[in-house]
């Protein structure tokens, strides 16, 4: 079995490696500090969506599940009066991404387009967990919900964004 820890420790030691070779390699050129951060921070947070979207591999056959109805699960909960943490947490599992694609790409400044980028993201998740579960096995499954929460939580992501421009302009911050 491959679980969390396992492929955590080894992309993170991945990633200081990296950052020290390109903090080596690229000392002289100009990119600032501040970019190089924001850009190693979002290689590590993807370390932990991917941590915590498709681990453990455990080779051991589980039940396929898919639900294609949108918000059944949310209603469902909903009208038995709990609130899952799972929705919580699909909710802010791609909420840095919402904020991450914008100030990575200039391109991504736009609302749509950040929008599709991200609903090709937690698509891709969804569909990597149903193959997952359709070959090696997996306890993940396929949630049409899922999907809308990462997307939604997204979305908020990036309004912190416009938030932090409409502040960082008034202060006199280049971005």
């Amino acid at each position: 079995m491959i679980d969390q820890q396992f492929f955590h420790t080894y992309a993170t030691l991945f990633l200081i490696l990296y950052v020290i070779f390109d903090l080596i390699r690229n000392r002289k050129k100009e990119r600032s500090l501040l970019k190089r951060f924001v850009f190693y921070s979002s290689i590590y947070y993807m370390i932990h969506v991917i941590k915590f979207t498709l681990f453990p591999i455990t080779f051991i056959p589980f039940a396929v599940s898919v639900q294609l109805v949108p918000f059944y699960f949310i209603s469902d909960s909903l009208s038995s009066g709990y609130i899952a943490r799972a929705y919580l947490e699909n909710f802010i599992l791609l909420l840095p991404l919402g904020l991450y694609l914008p100030l990575l790409f200039q391109r991504l400044r736009n609302l749509k387009l950040t929008i599709f980028v991200v609903f090709l993201t937690s698509t891709s998740i969804e569909t990597i967990q149903l193959i997952k579960g359709l070959t090696i096995g997996s306890h993940r499954t396929f949630n049409v919900d899922d999907m809308i929460l990462n997307t939604s939580g997204a979305i908020l992501g990036y309004f912190i964004f416009k938030m932090m421009v409409v502040i960082l302009n008034k202060l006199d911050v280049k971005m």
